[in-house]
């Protein structure tokens, strides 16, 4: 074990209360993660700050590796790995100092995350489903597919008809970061049938397109997809599923996936893009050239 969790610096015993300041993480995390998101790593937070209370141990890389410790006694690695991964959102979030030397030394120590492929609707479930919602949900899911982006980020997107373009605040980013995009036509066409029907008796406009909320999108979502005839067949159906789906769809038809990580998932790492959607197919085996085409050509 690295020294440095050697001899943990206690708080003092005197200090009660809260130790993490879990309202503030809700009220920022809240604006980046999605609900479900949220709740869970509030959770494990509350664990962690029972831990901290009762070790006496302040905020840290120290006290989050000797909390693995105690839960490796009764947790599988993976399961460790993911609670470790929920405290270190915490101290992002909450800009915690954290020194550099420390935090590559407990990373190492965090077992790797299994990834499941994503789930995605076909193309034929995505025109369904936006064929039968009605405003402002179907603009929500068709702005969602269109550019694959989250929820939160198409709730707070904005429009400018003048030089038809299309602009998303980018989640999960240290820095702010805004993706601009061109307006499809069908989507330029649905912004103008939508703010000219829906947006001007409730104040929108190009710059604040939606006054829903995360939840109310979510329960359209899924009385939309009955409403389509979409079975989830084992499949997590959210909004969310949009954006992997544009990505899906995109990787099956040819384009790169470095393209597609870097200018439409903005994945931090193309590996990321990787992990969740490059699972093959049998689409694609059946694509794989024979040793004689590659040699011989066709013959």
């Amino acid at each position: 074990m690295p020294d440095f969790v050697a001899m943990p610096r206690p708080r003092s015993l005197n200090q009660v209360g809260p130790v993490l300041d879990l309202e503030t993480y809700e009220l920022r995390a809240s604006r980046v993660y999605s609900r479900s998101t949220v709740r869970k790593r509030l959770k494990t937070l509350r664990q962690y700050s029972e831990f901290l209370k009762r070790t006496g141990m302040e905020p840290g890389v120290e006290s989050l590796v000797a909390w693995m410790d105690e839960l490796y006694k009764r947790m599988k690695p993976n399961s460790v790995g993911s609670y470790a991964r929920d405290v270190l959102s915490y101290f992002d979030v909450m800009l915690i100092d954290i020194d550099e030397k420390k935090l590559r030394s407990l990373k190492s120590m965090i077992p790797p995350l299994f990834y499941r492929k994503s789930d995605y609707l076909t193309v034929e479930e995505v025109r369904r489903l936006i064929g039968v919602a009605r405003y402002p949900y179907k603009l929500v899911y068709a702005l969602s597919y269109a550019y694959a982006r989250r929820l939160g980020e198409v709730l707070r997107a904005s429009v400018d008809l003048s030089s038809s373009s299309v602009r998303f605040p980018v989640f999960k980013k240290r820095a702010a970061e805004v993706a601009s995009f061109r307006l499809e036509g069908w989507i330029r066409s649905m912004v103008e049938d939508y703010l000219k029907s829906y947006g001007a008796p409730r104040g929108l406009g190009p710059d604040r397109l939606f006054d829903v909320t995360d939840r109310a999108v979510e329960r359209a979502f899924k009385r939309d997809c009955e409403r389509a005839g979409i079975d989830p067949s084992g499949r997590r159906l959210s909004p969310h599923v949009l954006r992997h789906s544009r990505i899906q769809h995109l990787i099956e038809r040819g384009v790169p996936i470095e393209v597609v990580s870097k200018y439409l998932a903005r994945h931090s790492s193309v590996t990321t893009t990787f992990q969740f959607y490059l699972a093959p197919t049998e689409a694609m085996a059946s694509r794989i050239p024979s040793a004689e085409e590659v040699l011989w050509g066709s013959r």
